[in-house]
């Protein structure tokens, strides 16, 4: 509600991409949101869509190197599973490669993700215990206190929706959250090349998945004369601030209330939703090290897009 509001009354912006990921309500006949749906949809018909298929043959190719730097014992706390081929294509290999796990910990909003999560690692790794966690990550992060030895497992370049402060406090919080012997182990989007990124996002599969966050607002939220297909998607690509801004556009006046509070939307007005951050390597491992993290490896697909960072809290090398 609140991140809601602050975006329609331009109080806040590029806030919602934890609501990115929906699913259809069950009780509601031809609901049309199912964000989940969309990303499917993206990854598996999207040939320009680099970033899901990179990334999965990177931790193919590294995950016994990552596993590597996973302490024994280790409690392996996954932020944002995913879909379920996310799950058998990037996680199950990393499981797989550790030798000794203690506990594995996923944390995601969306409640299908989960459930599928947990079905997949419990029929290919039934000697780990699973604790499942509807959490929202970002806001929650010293969730990770509550684990011994934590190994936070970041796949999916999410990391990237937060911008260069946000990420930064971000992994403050993070570092103060794995001491003293965690680590983090964070999937990155490097890429500057504006033809690539437009061909990536700039399509009508992502269009519905941008836009599909105004329908799930008309279905969760207390809103009344809101039309959600009246907007329509706009790429925006900010080089010097290494961004892609998701932006929606109101293609006609809206007067709506939000619990009570009114509001009017003019034709053209714009709404950053969300934000993918492409991070270079060493401005990432700079934004790192101004949130408590250090370098500790580095692995780099052979296109030179997506990246998986190796960090631990700066206090252990002190």
């Amino acid at each position: 509600m609140s991140d809601v509001k602050s975006l329609f009354l331009h109080q806040q912006k590029e806030n919602m991409g934890s609501y990115l990921y929906s699913t259809p309500d069950p009780s509601i006949e031809g609901d049309t949101v199912n964000g989940e749906e969309y990303y499917r949809e993206i990854i598996n018909q999207s040939q320009d869509y680099y970033l899901y298929q990179e990334e999965m043959q990177l931790i193919h190719q590294v995950a016994h190197k990552m596993a590597f730097h996973v302490p024994k014992e280790a409690n392996i706390i996954e932020f944002g599973t995913g879909t379920e081929t996310s799950v058998i294509n990037k996680t199950l290999p990393f499981l797989k490669a550790i030798k000794q796990v203690q506990n594995y910990i996923p944390i995601d909003l969306c409640k299908t993700y989960l459930h599928q999560t947990e079905e997949i690692v419990t029929r290919e790794l039934p000697e780990i215990l699973i604790k499942p966690l509807e959490e929202d990550f970002i806001k929650n992060v010293d969730l990770v206190k509550n684990f011994s030895t934590p190994v936070v497992f970041f796949k999916g370049s999410t990391i990237t929706n937060l911008s260069p402060s946000i990420c930064i406090d971000f992994l403050e919080r993070i570092s103060q959250a794995l001491q003293p012997e965690g680590i983090l182990i964070v999937g990155v989007d490097a890429n500057q090349n504006e033809s690539s990124l437009r061909k990536a996002y700039n399509t009508e599969g992502g269009a519905k998945f941008a836009l599909n966050i105004f329908h799930l607002i008309n279905r969760e939220l207390p809103i009344t004369n809101f039309n959600p297909t009246a907007f329509k998607y706009d790429f925006e690509w900010v080089l010097g601030e290494h961004c892609v801004k998701h932006n929606a556009i109101s293609t006609q006046p809206q007067n709506f209330v939000l619990d009570q509070v009114s509001i009017n939307i003019k034709p053209g007005e714009k709404f950053h939703l969300f934000s993918s951050y492409k991070y270079p390597i060493e401005y990432f491992q700079t934004i790192a090290k101004k949130g408590g993290l250090e370098p500790l490896d580095c692995f780099i697909h052979e296109n030179k897009r997506m990246v998986i960072h190796v960090l631990k809290p700066q206090q252990l090398h002190k």
